[in-house]
């Protein structure tokens, strides 16, 4: 019997079915996106952009003192060349007095010296606008001084609000900001600071962990400065041996940390 040859209308092709595939992938990808994307912490951002904001502000201002050092020191040395003009001008009027002097005594014995009266009122003059000129620089100095001197002074941050963020509805927050080498806790008045090497004996804390954790409502929110970070691990870790609720929500800068959103609210 003789086999039918195969024909090549029968071959199945995958595109379709590829294409398919790939437009799903596509689509999962974009809503994956969509979905980090709206979890991101808006505020967190914002925070960020204000403490780049900041940052270039006090390189603009390092640069301006920078700048008024510079002209200083060029009023200086203009200050210094007006003084030497000064001084030179003034032993010329001496040397026209002392001539002066010389020839009245000499009228006596009619050989009077002849003085220039013309040039002994011009040296006046001279020494008169030199003065005034060095006066002008000396007050421009000291204005750029003093100038340099409210630059010099450090910039005063902003207050750092702290707003809801995540889900955290329900709770009653308990601030704990960590910073450099200490915490301070926000629910006494006024604020007590703890040094991390003592916080696992501190009675304080020890108390306000106990009271997280029979709580049903009440939770821990540490506050991480950007330099707080390994006393945020040393605190997490000790609230989590007590089992107590905690979370964080980071901290831009340095400013004043503003609770008055939670205050209101109790």
């Amino acid at each position: 019997m003789v086999r039918r040859k195969r024909s090549d209308s029968d071959d199945v092709s995958l595109f379709p079915f590829l294409s398919v595939l790939a437009s799903i992938i596509g689509v999962l990808t974009l809503l994956i996106s969509a979905v980090a994307l709206a979890q991101m912490d808006n505020d967190t951002v914002v925070r960020a952009e204000q403490y780049e904001k900041l940052r270039k502000k006090i390189e603009e201002r390092e640069q301006e003192i920078k700048d008024l050092q510079g002209r200083i020191a060029d009023g200086a040395s203009r200050a210094g060349e007006k003084q030497k003009q000064l001084a030179s001008a003034r032993e010329q009027l001496e040397e026209l007095e002392n001539q002066i002097d010389q020839s009245r005594q000499l009228n006596d014995q009619q050989q009077a010296v002849e003085i220039p009266q013309d040039e002994l009122v011009t040296k006046r003059q001279e020494i008169d606008q030199v003065q005034l000129e060095l006066k002008e620089i000396q007050d421009h100095v000291a204005q750029l001084v003093k100038e340099l001197e409210e630059r010099k002074k450090p910039a005063i941050e902003s207050e750092v609000t702290i707003l809801p963020s995540g889900s955290g509805s329900g709770l009653d927050p308990v601030f704990v900001e960590c910073a450099v080498g200490s915490v301070v806790i926000h629910s006494v008045t006024p604020p007590l600071r703890i040094r991390k090497q003592d916080l696992a004996q501190d009675k304080t804390f020890a108390q306000l962990l106990g009271k997280t954790k029979s709580s049903k409502t009440q939770t821990i929110v540490f506050l991480v400065r950007d330099d707080g970070l390994a006393t945020y691990h040393h605190a997490r870790n000790l609230a989590n041996r007590r089992e107590a609720r905690n979370g964080k929500l980071p901290v831009v800068g340095q400013g004043e940390i503003d609770l008055s959103y939670f205050n209101k609210k109790k």
